[in-house]
């Protein structure tokens, strides 16, 4: 599997397509996935946080949600693909899922959103077949959504509960399945339901599309301004790096 390490978090360094025929693959033959979209804020919530890193460690693949995590790849000369986010993830495993009648169970949001959510994504995929779902305002602790998915054994499972919280969940319960990708998508079923509008595709081009969120949701800025910190880490990460080779270099002249 090819990595690209970004502040010691391991990034899987694959394009979309490739993605999805991994994942194909590993659905059809029963494994389980779990699946982390991770953006720079959750980049930088694991490095100050142990538990959240070492929940991150147990993930199979961390794809790079975010233009951040794509120029800090270039940065420390280890370039990413493609960027490749939560939201496009599912949706591209909402087709296949209803070409391949696979089992998809929805978890995560508030219950009328799900509803909204649940309702968009029958029209858009007639056939798909949703075995459940559960809003997700439930506590971490409380077992019986996970009791109801290992009942259920749905092929994909897409956890919305915004991070940590997605991954810590995916974590506590992944061992007591016998089957299934799990995939944490944030805040896609806001999106699904309609009630957060997608930048256009000109911003998403543009790389702006962070910029779009912020114009339509100011109270984001806090968040956003995680970006700046995490690229000023990444800068002087490659400025140590840089001295060392020199360093090194030196000493290899000097023998």
């Amino acid at each position: 599997m090819e990595k690209v390490k970004i502040l010691n978090i391991n990034f899987s360094n694959y394009t979309l397509s490739r993605f999805l025929e991994i994942f194909h693959s590993r659905i059809k033959e029963g494994k389980k996935t779990f699946v982390v979209t991770a953006n720079p804020e959750i980049v930088m919530h694991a490095k100050k946080n142990g538990d959240y890193y070492r929940t991150l460690q147990k993930a199979d693949y961390i794809t790079p949600d975010g233009i951040g995590i794509l120029l800090a790849s270039k940065i420390l000369k280890t370039p990413i693909r493609e960027r490749v986010t939560g939201y496009d993830l599912m949706g591209e495993l909402l087709k296949i899922a209803e070409k391949m009648r696979w089992k998809v169970y929805l978890f995560g949001a508030k219950e009328q959103t799900l509803e909204k959510a649940y309702q968009n994504m029958k029209k858009k995929h007639p056939s798909l077949h949703i075995v459940g779902r559960h809003h997700g305002y439930v506590d971490i602790n409380d077992p019986r959504v996970a009791q109801e998915i290992e009942t259920l054994e749905p092929d994909i499972t897409f956890v919305a509960l915004g991070f940590p919280k997605q991954e810590y969940w995916i974590a506590r319960y992944l061992d007591q399945f016998n089957k299934g990708l799990f995939l944490g998508v944030g805040g896609s079923f806001d999106v699904w339901s309609g009630e957060v509008k997608r930048a256009p595709k000109i911003w998403i081009d543009l790389h702006l599309e962070w910029f779009y969120r912020f114009l339509k949701q100011p109270w984001r800025l806090k968040r956003l301004l995680v970006l700046p910190e995490f690229l000023i880490k990444i800068i002087l990460l490659r400025i140590k790096e840089c001295i060392k080779n020199d360093e090194s270099a030196a000493h290899q002249f000097r023998k």
